[in-house]
């Protein structure tokens, strides 16, 4: 085993891991990477940037901006209400928001559709007095397997398309994984609706779950000295058993601690309330005299002046540039001309002291937005505005609705007619859309995820690295020694648990890059189809049910649906073998 095999191996070792902890984000972890290995000369900077220019890499961005403005049309919200609105019993319901689903996953992005869908699900189910638990994950599970489909129904086929193509091979046709999407589709579903509505948790967040359907959030009032209630007690004060508003905590003034607040305290100025309610119930707040809203920015400002402001309420998405960080460290007001004062997470681990609050991807944020937000937010996908706030992200005259769709339909007709391949039809349908005005240069560049193609592009050049220094043969040549003696059919096993195993712990990206290479070369010493190869490592690398973090969809709905890891398990298990098993049957029938 040469030094080259050795330092790749590390690198591949110590890359999991750091996705794992998630000590940096995705996109600078495999950047990091990528550059190390073009510092010790592994790979040649012409196979370390090919990524960057690679055809499925593309596709997948392309693909995202006409996702992106199918979205914005509004469309697919009514759709989805509509779909909502018929269901007569909760397994009714959720066979009525699976299907459709897992249909639209096949032709639209699956996030899109998720972080779509995720919103009004939450709004329905508090409407009915449902648990969402019940349903966010089912439909992150069915547009996932929905995505496998279609070639473009999911990033992951795009990237091991764009491999086949780059290495001579013939890659996908639209359609052809569907001879696995579709059963393997059916079956989940079936087995959802049947044995996993039974598994999944029947949860409803106590802190912020309301029959009435409001969304409540948590935020910080601040005493004034000209509050009528100076002086009077809490209880005296109407911050006490009052059923529309909680009081939470209370921070006295000059104490940095919060401590219990007892019906008896004093309220003085310079006293913080920690409490949560509903938007009627913040406006109400918002206009009391001497009650000022404060707002988690570093300087820890409160809300006197808003202006020309206005409430605004916004969720964070997987893309976002501040996950993960303390909205202390953000500096919301001077990024993006907002100020956070309530914050609205279908999980219970709350910090009084919102400011030392992690964000993580789904929260729900109220902003009072200044006339500069949309500017500084538009060239990036960091929130999803929801449908009951002002949306000003969506433009144009209404009889451009239909373009966008119109446009998508054209090419997946030319795609799966083999007339073009699916990077031109893509092409034409994003240069459609911006001549015919229907979509903005600052739209599209707002709809394309960046993390994900940067991640893609980079992880090319680790898979360059484990073909030229042997890496990926070695390991394909171990495989098949070790389970040779169940035959292909073993083989094939092996291979597919091992891209899962890769997918739930890293990205499904990246994983399908990096098993490749192991893949076609197991498939050249056997003598069997490279297709089988490289549909097992599609199929395998998106199959991810089992962590939160194994895929967006997944991460996108923990927590909203205020899942723990092991509901994930629980379900995902399952439904990860129903997948194995459909999948190595198939391949091995068809193209073993």
């Amino acid at each position: 085993m040469s030094w080259e095999i050795v330092w790749v191996l590390i690198i591949v070792l110590a890359m999991i891991g750091a996705l794992m902890k998630e000590i940096a984000r995705p996109g600078i972890i495999f950047l990091f990477v990528l550059s190390l290995l073009l510092i010790t000369g592994i790979i040649t900077p012409q196979q370390g940037l090919k990524g960057f220019a690679n055809q499925g890499m593309l596709t997948v961005g392309l693909l995202c901006i006409v996702a992106g403005a199918v979205q914005q049309t509004g469309i697919v919200d009514r759709f989805v209400e509509g779909v909502l609105s018929k269901g007569r019993t909760p397994r009714g319901s959720l066979m009525k928001m699976l299907v459709p689903s897992a249909l639209m996953s096949g032709f639209l992005n699956n996030t899109p559709i998720v972080a779509t869908f995720s919103p009004l699900v939450k709004r329905w189910c508090e409407k009915y007095d449902l648990a969402p638990s019940k349903f966010l994950l089912p439909l992150s599970y069915a547009t996932i397997i929905g995505g496998t489909i279609t070639l473009i129904g999911t990033s992951t086929n795009l990237v091991v398309h764009g491999l086949l193509l780059e290495r001579g091979y013939a890659g996908f046709h639209f359609f052809q994984l569907a001879l696995i999407g579709i059963p393997a589709t059916i079956a989940v579903t079936i087995f959802i609706l049947t044995i996993g509505i039974k598994i999944l948790p029947d949860r409803k967040p106590p802190l912020f779950y309301q029959k009435e359907g409001r969304r409540k959030y948590m935020l910080k009032l601040e005493i004034t000295p000209g509050y009528k209630h100076v002086g009077d007690t809490l209880k005296r004060a109407g911050f006490i058993n009052d059923p529309s508003l909680q009081l939470l905590a209370l921070l006295p003034n000059g104490e940095a601690e919060s401590r219990e607040a007892g019906e008896h305290h004093i309220l003085e100025p310079g006293d913080c309330l920690v409490v949560y309610g509903d938007l009627t119930q913040i406006a109400m707040l918002e206009n009391t005299d001497g009650l000022n809203i404060r707002t988690e920015t570093s300087e820890n400002k409160t809300a006197e002046e808003p202006g020309d402001r206005k409430l605004m309420e916004v969720m964070v998405t997987h893309y976002s540039n501040i996950l993960f960080t303390k909205l202390k460290d953000i500096f919301f007001d001077q990024r993006f001309d907002a100020a956070i004062i309530g914050i609205h997470r279908y999980d219970e681990s709350y910090s009084p002291e919102m400011k030392e609050m992690v964000v993580k991807p789904g929260d729900t944020l109220l902003l009072l937005a200044g006339p500069e937000f949309e500017q500084r937010t538009s060239s990036h996908n960091d929130f999803h505005v929801l449908k009951n706030s002002v949306n000003p992200f969506l433009k144009g005259p209404r009889w451009k609705s239909w373009l966008p769709l119109v446009m998508m339909m054209l090419m997946v007709g030319l795609a799966a007619l083999q007339i073009i391949p699916i990077f031109y039809a893509a092409l034409i349908a994003v240069a459609g859309l911006l001549l015919t005005g229907s979509l903005s240069l600052t739209d599209a560049h707002r709809y394309l995820p960046y993390e994900v193609l940067i991640v893609i592009a980079a992880a090319f050049g680790l898979g360059e690295a484990m073909m030229s220094t042997g890496a990926a043969p070695l390991l394909a040549e171990r495989m098949i020694d070790w389970f040779m003696p169940f035959g292909v059919l073993g083989v094939f096993t092996a291979l597919y648990v091992l891209t899962n195993v890769f997918t739930e712990v890293v990205t499904n990206n990246a994983a399908a890059i990096v098993m490749l290479p192991v893949a076609l070369e197991t498939a050249d010493i056997l003598s069997v189809s490279p297709l089988a190869a490289a549909v097992i490592v599609a199929i395998a690398a998106s199959a991810s049910f089992i962590t939160p973090i194994g895929y967006q969809t997944n991460l996108f709905v923990y927590t909203q649906g205020g899942y723990r890891f092991t509901d994930f398990m629980k379900i995902g298990v399952p439904v990860s073998l129903i997948v194995m098993v459909i999948t190595i049957s198939i391949t091995w029938t068809v193209w073993g």
